[in-house]
């Protein structure tokens, strides 16, 4: 499933799996910036603690679509 076809609670559970991915050591990704690397660690919220869509930047959403396989295994 695509970012922009997921709600708060799909995005927020695969955030979470994609921040799972992104600690894992023995994970090795290569080009992801200290930007974006502190977006999927921290990424904003709203008050309950749900991400939208509309928070993330365009890369996150990219990343998060390009390794929606890979995270759905976790």
């Amino acid at each position: 499933m695509k970012v922009y076809d997921m709600d708060k609670y799909q995005l927020t559970e695969q955030m979470k799996k994609l921040k799972e991915y992104v600690i894992d050591p023995n994970t090795s990704i290569h080009g992801l910036t200290e930007e974006h690397y502190e977006e999927i660690l921290n990424p904003p919220t709203d008050k309950d603690g749900y991400i939208h869509k509309f928070y993330l930047t365009d890369s996150t959403k990219i990343f998060l679509d390009i390794f929606a396989d890979k995270i759905s295994k976790i």
